[in-house]
């Protein structure tokens, strides 16, 4: 139904994004209340998952944010937290007027949005949209990566003068908007067949 993004600047809890007005109201409840999905998943660094705010557990979980939303016609949240340099910075929140589960496929996707928005929030890059692309899930857990995945983090870290953990969230949200598998991607990087180009140098 729509979703909004949120983060934590100096203590405070503010709306960076939404996909539409009523989405954007959405988000606002949950600054206002100080309670919500947003700001569990930032607390426990865990996704924050609610198929039904009209149930007695979203109602102990959230009272105020689960019958306000639901006042609104929203009977389902899932947030996701947005982390970068180990510090959750802030959530990808989803909502929904029809109560269910997420499938698998659907949280890993979400994952990897809130993976992006993280590094372009951190960045300070919050503009860029990336459309037309199928999805495919990659592990977020660095260990779970094969040797030519870090060997492509430490040349990219090194090309572009920043840290392993930024030069893997930039691989695998490079592979993410090409449709390509992270390994197979840095397989070309440690080839030379491709050098992923700075985005803070984009004109």
């Amino acid at each position: 139904t729509g979703a909004g993004l949120s983060r934590i600047v100096d203590g405070v809890h503010e709306v960076v994004e939404a996909s539409d007005a009523d989405a954007r109201e959405v988000e606002l409840l949950q600054v206002t209340n100080a309670d919500g999905p947003c700001l569990e998943a930032i607390a426990s660094y865990r996704p924050a998952l609610e198929p039904d705010l009209a149930s007695d557990r979203a109602l102990d979980r959230w009272p105020r944010f689960a019958r306000a939303a639901a006042d609104r016609g929203i009977v389902a949240a899932y947030a996701f937290p947005l982390i970068t340099g180990g510090v959750a910075i802030g959530a990808l929140d989803i909502y929904s007027a029809v109560r269910g589960n997420l499938d698998d496929g659907d949280v890993e996707n979400a994952i990897i949005l809130a993976d992006l928005a993280a590094l372009a929030i951190d960045q300070g890059q919050w503009s860029a949209a990336i459309d037309g692309v199928s999805v495919s899930a990659e592990s977020a857990e660095p260990w779970a990566y094969p040797a030519v995945v870090h060997n492509a983090s430490g040349m990219i870290s090194e090309q572009l003068h920043i840290g392993p953990d930024e030069a893997l969230l930039r691989l695998r949200a490079s592979a993410f908007a090409m449709d390509r598998s992270v390994t197979d991607l840095a397989s070309d990087v440690v080839a030379r067949k491709l050098r992923l180009e700075s985005w803070t140098e984009r004109g």
